[in-house]
């Protein structure tokens, strides 16, 4: 479980700096990383539901029917969870997670309490528009983002491609805000996309690349398409067992690609 949900986590800030706009969009990206293969992604949005394709498996979350799904393509099995069950399930990884540090010699806490930032003080956020940029046809603004006087990364932002209509915005907003409590801020850690500077900017339109200084990747749209997105998109592929988020996370991962 405790694999399969901080999968889910990581995926999460990456679609939703991949915002949808307004009438359904399919965004295709490659993600460059530094010691990793590239790998491409493709979401989907409408209506206020998402599902983010990957190599390794599928996240949908559906802000509509307040569910999330989670598919791993190797066994074909998925797992299905409320908001509520998913926010039980973060909050078990939490309880585990306290636990843990709690009886670790106080040497090895303090490691582990400075990987993961906690215990930090939160750096001063600033937002810097820095300047335009066309990408795939659409123009776009291009802002930095300093951690103190560290820039954490730079963002290309359309401005031809709004995001959720209000009323979708915010249901989607507080349904990952519900299914997916921080984990980091709950035990005193600092995470960039989850403050209110990070999400003010990400709002104003499609996020079309990213170049994220603090570990040297670089996630870019390769394709973009304005259409109206099939229901089924949204739903576990035809022929998939479900299981339970237990035996989901047992399942056996395709190996990771990697540049030697």
């Amino acid at each position: 479980m405790k694999k399969t949900i901080w999968v889910l986590l990581i995926l999460l800030p990456l679609s939703w700096w991949a915002q949808p706009a307004l009438g359904g969009w399919i965004m295709k990206s490659e993600t460059v990383r530094p010691g990793m293969a590239p790998f491409t992604s493709t979401s989907y949005y409408e209506e206020g539901r998402l599902a983010t394709v990957t190599p390794y498996g599928t996240t949908i979350i559906d802000a509509q029917k307040r569910i999330i799904i989670q598919t791993t393509p190797w066994n074909k099995v998925y797992a299905k969870a409320t908001v509520e069950e998913m926010a039980q399930k973060v909050k078990e990884v939490e309880n585990r997670m306290k636990a843990m540090l709690a009886k670790m010699p106080p040497e090895q806490q303090a490691k582990v309490k400075e990987k993961l930032g906690i215990g930090k003080p939160r750096p001063k956020i600033t937002v810097k528009r820095v300047g335009e940029g066309t990408i795939l046809d659409h123009p776009c603004d291009i802002y930095e983002i300093y951690q103190g006087k560290d820039k954490a990364m730079k963002l290309w932002i359309a401005k031809d491609a709004q995001a959720f209509s209000p009323e979708n915005t915010k249901k989607f907003e507080e349904t990952v805000k519900k299914a997916f409590p921080s984990i980091q801020e709950d035990l005193g850690g600092f995470r960039l996309e989850n403050t209110p500077e990070f999400k003010e900017v990400t709002r104003r339109g499609l996020v079309l690349k990213i170049i994220d200084y603090r570990n040297g990747s670089i996630v870019r749209t390769v394709d973009l398409k304005k259409a109206s997105v099939p229901l089924d998109r949204f739903s576990p592929p035809p022929g998939y067992k479900e299981v339970s988020w237990e035996e989901l996370r047992l399942q056996k991962p395709l190996p990771q690609p990697s540049i030697q």
